[in-house]
């Protein structure tokens, strides 16, 4: 489970300021993605083998998705 999924899961009247500011931090890094038209963005699902794959070769290669 990725942290942001784990703050989602807790109750949001327990959540600290700091816990507040990283959903916040989390949600601003893929709203270009979810502007552009990508149906995943903001995604809290873990990466498929395929998709972990294509990250990498990405990252490597210096593209961004």
């Amino acid at each position: 489970m990725t942290d942001l999924a784990e703050l989602f899961t807790r109750d949001p009247l327990q959540l600290t300021n700091d816990n507040i500011r990283s959903i916040i931090e989390e949600m601003r890094k893929s709203r270009h993605a979810f502007n552009a038209g990508n149906p995943k963005a903001g995604s809290t699902k873990p990466l498929t083998e395929k998709q972990k794959v294509v990250a990498s070769l990405a990252e490597k290669m210096n593209i961004t998705l």
